[in-house]
């Protein structure tokens, strides 16, 4: 494993604090010299956090005389000539990282414990020294993580670590498509449709009614937000888990539909009569484990 500490990214995200009060100056309604600095202090220490995260990891790969390109999450990165992508922040620059990489292997490092959930990240500023001593020793053991591939016609394929979200564009508006899984079809009208991976069974579909997956798992959930009854009483697709060679195939029934890959950072416009294949990636994500 000492090859993959030979061509390092750290890439890192910008702190809350430091975009909206150090860069763009805002202030909180009604707020007085007084109370601002109360009101930011949630901010504040999640930004103190996250520096002081950020800090530790380059004394590490420092110490340990490992070479590393430092880059912003906001700025454009070659992931393809790196061997190994060290996150710094929580589970959404992690999640960036991974719909760009292929058969690098990433490390997630949650910059700010206190206040970031970072389930998706293996380290902190505790352990991330004992992990990158494992890479060296060659004593940590490589994970794969099963992601979704999304194909769109006339688009290059997009790979999902978490869950896609297919809806209308409008969130107040009704989400209508036609679905078909499992040799089974049939119209549907609902707040949405989410489709998700094992590592991301915990999140926004285990609130819709799914079922929480070990992260390994090669299988696919998928789950009807709100559906619509009275439009189809007799539906039967209402979600389910599925083996790993299964396909989700989906057909807009919206003027103004929108995919939601990993969150809002990766929106596909879904017009209508356009369509959308589902399935296992062939390329798991290749994570460090403790």
């Amino acid at each position: 494993m000492k090859n993959l500490l030979s061509n390092v990214l750290v890439l890192y995200k910008k702190s809350a604090y430091s975009i909206y009060f150090k860069e763009r100056k805002n202030r909180f309604p009604g707020s007085t010299e007084e109370n601002m600095t109360q009101w930011m202090g949630r901010f504040k220490k999640a930004h103190d956090e996250h520096y002081a995260t950020l800090k530790t990891v380059e004394r590490v790969l420092g110490r340990y005389g490992i070479r590393y390109k430092k880059q912003a999450r906001e700025q454009r990165a070659s992931y393809q000539r790196y061997s190994l992508v060290i996150t710094v922040g929580g589970d959404g620059t992690f999640l960036e990282a991974a719909r760009h990489i292929r058969r690098q292997v990433i490390l997630g490092v949650n910059s700010s414990p206190s206040t970031s959930v970072g389930k998706l990240c293996t380290a902190d500023h505790k352990d991330f020294e004992r992990i990158i001593l494992g890479l060296i020793q060659n004593s940590c053991r490589i994970e794969l993580w099963q992601r979704l591939r999304i194909e769109v016609k006339g688009r290059r394929p997009v790979e999902a670590l978490n869950d896609v979200l297919i809806c209308h564009r409008n969130p107040a508006a009704l989400s209508r498509y036609y679905l078909q899984l499992k040799g089974a079809a049939e119209q549907q009208r609902s707040s949405g449709l989410w489709v998700s991976t094992p590592a991301g069974s915990s999140g926004a579909i285990k609130s819709a009614g799914g079922k929480i997956l070990k992260i390994t798992d090669k299988k696919i959930q998928y789950m009807p937000r709100e559906l619509y009854y009275a439009a189809n009483p007799s539906a039967r697709l209402k979600g389910g888990v599925l083996a790993e060679k299964k396909t989700i195939e989906v057909t807009s029934l919206m003027r103004n539909g929108m995919i939601y890959v990993d969150g809002t950072h990766h929106p596909v416009r879904f017009p209508f009569n356009a369509k959308v294949k589902i399935s296992l990636s062939p390329h798991p994500l290749r994570t460090v484990h403790r």
